[in-house]
């Protein structure tokens, strides 16, 4: 999955429109949801804020073409370039 690896170089553009992907259902094999939100940002906020640990950990962002797994998200969202509110 690209976008998570350590040595990423290019800046992180958090305006960008995003599309989150997420477990529509936990325990279960079912399909997924999708959101799209207008920026990178709002969806960062949703999935940290609102999403339970079960579903953030299977969850996939992207953006621009760029996949982001939960980890890499974590790591945008406790950034000090995230966008306060």
């Amino acid at each position: 999955m690209s976008g998570d690896a350590a040595g990423d170089t290019a800046p992180f553009d958090y305006a960008e429109p995003a599309d989150l992907y997420f477990p529509e259902q936990l325990g279960r094999r079912g399909g997924l949801n999708y959101r799209r939100f207008p920026s990178a940002a709002l969806a960062l906020r949703y999935a940290m804020e609102q999403l339970v640990a079960a579903k953030l950990a299977s969850a996939t962002l992207e953006v621009d073409g760029e996949r982001y797994d939960s980890a890499a998200m974590r790591r945008l969202y406790s950034s000090p370039d995230f966008p306060a509110a």
